[in-house]
């Protein structure tokens, strides 16, 4: 049984977020941009969530440890939508996509896309699944989206700028300190 897929984008493994560092500007640009590629992608998705005439696909993927995988016309226009933005904006970025395949993946930024992570979540009306959207530089991640279509959920991340829900800065640890909070007023009781 073989391990999980990787993706090997050709760049050295020794680079990591300790080395990558954008102007502030390119970051909020590139923030701003991977939130409209999310709006383009929940607006493809959305029409199908709970249709009846879903159309399924399968596509089969060797490698995996399910080879055989469900793959929608959603999955398949929203992926369309976020490769046609980056074109018209950032025509040298590179994509690596779940659905239509790779082009330029050795570009100095190349986004990846996974429309639906979660297909059989998203055929079956489970709102369980959601659009991710990672832009790596010289293949490392820097910018990082996971959207929620159905819930309005959407998590944001760029390194050295945190993260947010909604527009709303979180922190890792916040369940942690829920936690200290909950047990501090239990026993002060």
């Amino acid at each position: 049984m073989s391990g999980p897929r990787r993706m090997d984008m050709g760049f050295s493994a020794s680079k990591d977020l300790a080395s990558v560092s954008l102007p502030a500007a390119l970051t909020a640009e590139l923030k701003a941009f991977a939130n409209e590629l999310a709006d383009a992608a929940r607006r493809e998705i959305l029409p199908f969530w709970r249709q009846r005439r879903l159309v399924v696909d399968s596509k089969v993927e060797p490698g995996r440890p399910v080879a055989e995988s469900p793959v929608t016309a959603a999955d398949r226009n929203a992926e369309a939508a976020m490769r046609a933005l980056i074109e018209a904006r950032y025509p040298e970025h590179g994509v690596l996509g779940e659905e239509l395949g790779s082009l330029r993946a050795d570009a100095r930024f190349c986004w990846v896309l996974d429309p639906i992570d979660g297909t059989k979540s998203f055929v079956t009306g489970k709102p369980l699944f959601g659009t991710l959207i990672g832009l790596c530089l010289e293949g490392v991640p820097v910018l990082g989206v996971i959207d929620q279509p159905v819930l309005q959920e959407r998590w944001v991340g760029v390194v050295g700028g945190g993260t947010t829900l909604n527009g709303e800065p979180v922190e890792a640890d916040g369940e942690a300190r829920r936690s200290r909070d909950a047990a501090e007023e239990s026993s002060s009781r």
